[in-house]
């Protein structure tokens, strides 16, 4: 199942952060321009560096959504799959000690939602196509690890992906629970990339 947002929300969100820092650097410019018997105010300089940033932001979550406009939860008698959209790999279930849906609120009325599984194990942070999904923070109960494996989804598919987990694994099933908002955590990156350079 298709667990990422959907291109036809987040591309229009891009494109009008990239459309407002392109307005906000012209119009930056213009101030920049129009000083030019003398020295250019300082805060034009500042306004063309924020609103690049603004249009940086935009064109770095085109790109997600495009890397991620193919990615899925797989799940089978063998244990939990996660396609990339490029390669896939597999969590056993027998590699787990439970799996969760946690939510939690942003503003009013959203809620967001992640699927966590907890190894009995060590974790492979540099896994080629897992490492995007482990996060290390404090567990909801005694007992479960800190590392494990989390994967935020849509709303959407609430339902189906808790029926996945309780026909294949009902005995990991640990629950819905609600969680902090923030809850969902993002990949360590500087670690992960840190981590391979030097070979591990």
């Amino acid at each position: 199942m298709r667990t990422t947002h959907r291109a036809s929300v987040a591309v229009p969100i891009a494109l009008a952060v990239i459309a407002v820092g392109l307005l906000g650097v012209a119009g930056a410019v213009t101030v920049i321009v129009g000083e030019q018997r003398r020295p250019p105010p300082a805060a034009g300089y500042v306004g063309v560096v924020l609103m690049l940033g603004f249009v940086a932001l935009g064109v770095l979550a085109l790109i997600a959504t495009y890397k991620a406009r193919n990615a899925r939860a797989l799940f089978d008698a063998a244990g939990f799959w996660w396609d990339n959209g490029t390669a896939r790999a597999l969590i056993p279930w027998d590699s787990l000690t439970g799996v969760a849906v946690h939510w939690s609120r942003m503003g009013r009325g959203t809620k967001l939602y992640s699927l966590e599984l907890y190894p009995r194990g060590p974790v492979d942070r540099d896994d080629p196509v897992l490492w995007t999904l482990v996060r290390d923070t404090d567990p909801p109960e005694p007992g479960l690890p800190r590392v494990h494996y989390q994967l935020p989804f849509r709303p959407a598919v609430r339902d189906a992906l808790m029926a996945g987990v309780r026909q294949h694994a009902p005995a990991l099933w640990l629950g819905e629970t609600r969680r902090p908002p923030g809850h969902i955590g993002r990949p360590d990156r500087r670690g992960h990339q840190a981590r391979t350079r030097s070979g591990g």
